[in-house]
């Protein structure tokens, strides 16, 4: 679900008074995206026009967002291509509008890889990125816990399984035992800070090469192979939803050419495809049946809703559950 609560020029118009941007010249809302608003905004300051994205929040809370403020401003001090926000007149990135914690970044040059067309060139520059990105996150004094984690996701199946056709939950009860069970094995795999959500429509390419990594707010400390796993889920697949080969081993032969990976870290790939598969599966289903269980009537009726189709993540799980061939090399 992209969930978009409806602004007016003179909203926006009101928020950059506290900025030293320059003048509006047009905003349009943005289609992508699950669980933010997202505006991109046109601003003109002395002749230059520069684009600019306006992200509120639906769901996180205001609490949580120095954490990604500090981390892309990491990460943007480390080389890194991230968009860290900009900040008000008064050295104050962190605004609200519509009583929502509100950002401005900074819109990179470049447009999305087509998701139908992921080449094997694409695949190794993410690669190579979301190693960077991870070095860099080693290195870091922040924390940010998962909110989407392994304790999320036991309450979520449970608040889910009895609204679920029989076979559905079945699927998901059985499935969610075995990969708990699994993973209690695996205790020494290495942690960091983590992107958490590198699909290709987080990312930028201009001229052939990534321009930006974008939306860091699903970041924080968790397994790095399991985020690697989220992203080769998402830039690997054929149109049967399953792993194609040359693009997955692409992308973490670049990855590995950064950031070797331990022996522990081979042995769970196949389970980390399943948890990254289970995970997003779990958040389509739940904004099929609590799409607004977070908000009040008043934000309600101003929401525009576009949903994602949960059974792809469902049936990514059982291909992956059934693939033994996937390694690390």
């Amino acid at each position: 679900m992209s969930v978009y609560t409806h602004l007016t020029q003179q909203d926006i118009e009101q928020l950059l008074t506290r900025y030293d941007l320059g003048d509006l010249t047009s905003f349009k809302g943005i289609e992508s995206g699950v669980e933010n608003t997202n505006y991109f905004l046109d601003i003109d300051k002395k002749g230059h026009l520069q684009r600019y994205v306006l992200t509120l929040f639906e769901y996180l809370p205001a609490d949580t967002l120095p954490f990604f403020i500090n981390y892309t401003d990491e990460l943007k001090s480390s080389g890194l291509p991230v968009p860290n926000p900009v900040r008000d007149k008064n050295g104050i990135a962190l605004q609200s509008l519509k009583d929502k914690p509100t950002l401005i970044v900074q819109c990179f040059a470049g447009q999305h890889p087509d998701a139908r067309n992921l080449s094997l060139d694409q695949c190794q520059q993410i690669g190579t990125m979301l190693a960077k990105i991870h070095i860099a996150g080693q290195g870091s004094a922040l924390y940010q816990e998962n909110q989407r984690g392994l304790s999320w996701l036991d309450d979520q199946q449970k608040r889910l399984s009895p609204l679920l056709d029989q076979d559905d939950a079945s699927f998901m009860t059985e499935h969610w035992k075995n990969i708990s069970n699994a993973i209690k094995a695996f205790d020494k795999l290495p942690k960091g800070l983590i992107h958490g959500d590198l699909f290709h429509n987080n990312v930028l390419f201009d001229q052939g090469k990534i321009s930006a990594v974008i939306d860091f707010y699903q970041a924080c400390n968790d397994w790095l192979i399991y985020d690697l796993a989220v992203t080769v889920n998402d830039w690997c697949l054929t149109n049967k939803l399953e792993l194609d080969n040359q693009r997955s081993q692409a992308l973490t032969e670049a990855y590995a050419q950064v950031r070797t990976f331990t022996e522990e870290e081979k042995k769970a790939w196949p389970l980390m495809l399943q948890l990254a598969a289970f995970r997003f599966w779990i958040s389509r289903l739940i904004t099929f049946v609590y799409p607004e269980s977070q908000m009040d009537q008043e934000h309600q009726a101003n929401l525009v809703r576009h949903f994602l189709d949960p059974n792809e993540f469902k049936e990514m799980l059982r291909l992956r559950t059934n693939d033994f061939a996937s390694k690390l090399q």
